[in-house]
């Protein structure tokens, strides 16, 4: 009898990809979401429960997993993780779940990254390790998701505005991943209290990342260093549009400064091979996929003055204070 299975932030890319493909082989699904959208539409069309609710909100906790016995749980990009995941494992256990499949982060293997959401999931790591509950670890590096928010600036100007200094990482796909947890999530029992690290399928440099962009586009693209004060504006004055607020933004400062550190730059693990019967896709793969599905894929003049106009506003965009800043960072 297949596993019945909650996903949380299921609006999310990861937890979207997850709950479709189970939905699409079979599998009950209910799926655990603050609200509603075109997103949570696709997956209810699809036959999934919906289970509306806050992480903080022990009645729709309990509501939300009665009757499951697998659990994907991935916490939104915002403050407060540590003590709803406390709140999730005194509920989850009186509803006698099976397992828990838990989105880490690698860079959580390191106690100084000045990042509040790491130190969260450092937290919560060990809240869950002393919690009785059968936990899985999934802790990838970089998605690779976050390598394309410049897509805009290489199909239309050229260039690759790199945050990233010398950083090499090996990029992980969104499919991947989701194919990953699907996995885990229907046969979690062999890796109960292990913390899997899923890679890319090489760990690439800016400068591997610009030539596969070109080589790609079609046209050459050029590498254009940006000091961290730049990305903070660039991601104030854009960041809305990819769905990050100012707390996720914040956070993306602090793992820019690990990945120039060289702390995202390991050697590639066989994670998804194992979980998936298959490899890794490649960064080039990727970048077709996300140059493929561009609304900026298409330059006329239009499009590439408006391009240019926002490139050139980045520098004069008003961001928090460092004491702002530091607020919001907890």
């Amino acid at each position: 009898m297949k596993n019945k299975i909650l996903i949380t932030l299921a609006n999310g890319k990861t937890g979207f990809g997850t709950a479709k493909q189970l939905l699409e082989e079979g599998y009950f699904v209910r799926v655990f979401v603050r609200s509603i959208n075109d997103t949570t539409k696709i997956l209810q069309r699809l036959g999934a429960e919906i289970a509306l609710g806050e992480f903080g909100n022990k009645e729709q906790l309990q509501k939300a997993l009665e009757g499951i016995q697998n659990v994907y749980y991935c916490y939104p990009y915002k403050s407060g993780m540590a003590k709803d995941v406390a709140l999730f494992i005194d509920v989850a256990k009186n509803a006698n779940i099976n397992s828990v499949v838990f989105m880490g982060q690698r860079i959580a293997e390191f106690d100084d990254t000045g990042s509040a959401m790491t130190g969260d999931v450092r937290k919560s790591y060990d809240l869950l390790q002393k919690s009785g509950l059968n936990v899985v670890y999934f802790a990838p590096g970089y998605f690779a998701d976050n390598a394309f928010v410049i897509t805009e600036f290489v199909l239309q100007l050229g260039l690759m505005p790199n945050p990233f200094g010398n950083g090499r990482n090996p990029w992980i796909s969104i499919d991947d991943m989701v194919r990953c947890i699907a996995a885990l999530l229907k046969n979690p029992e062999p890796y109960f209290g292990q913390k899997l690290f899923p890679t890319g399928n090489k760990s690439i440099s800016p400068t591997e990342m610009v030539h596969i962009f070109s080589k790609v586009r079609g046209k050459k693209v050029m590498k254009v260093n940006i000091p961290d004060w730049l990305f903070f504006k660039a991601g104030i004055m854009s960041g809305m549009d990819f769905g990050f607020d100012k707390f996720a933004i914040v956070q993306s400062t602090f793992y820019n400064r690990q990945m120039q550190m060289g702390r995202f730059d390991i050697e590639p693990t066989d994670i998804v091979k194992k979980l998936t019967g298959r490899e890794p896709e490649d960064f080039e793969t990727i970048t077709k996929q996300y140059f493929d599905n561009s609304p900026f894929k298409h330059r006329t003049f239009s499009t590439w003055l408006r391009t240019f106009i926002k490139f050139n506003k980045m520098p004069f965009t008003k961001v928090p204070s460092k004491q702002e800043r530091a607020k919001i960072n907890v």
